[in-house]
């Protein structure tokens, strides 16, 4: 079975990674795998797609405005 060997990992990961193993009953070593097993298995997303979020608040105000009063230019 292939093995895998990972450098410089922050001591504070390391830590977090042997308490997790224990309130789970496991060895680090298992742990890791089933992380691993858990990260390969999921779904793989392409990039998601670029949203544009639209919110309608009312002013209050019934002047209309134009593109030159918002963007200060005529549109060109």
């Amino acid at each position: 079975m292939p093995a895998l060997h990972i450098r410089d990992v922050p001591e504070e990961t390391v830590a977090a990674i042997k308490r997790r193993a224990a309130r789970h009953g496991h060895s680090v070593q298992q742990e890791l795998r089933e992380a691993l097993e858990r990260l390969a298995n999921e779904p793989e997303r392409g990039r998601p797609p670029r949203c544009l979020a639209l919110t309608i608040v009312e002013s209050g105000n019934d002047m209309p405005f134009d593109r030159a009063d918002i963007y200060g230019d005529d549109g060109r």
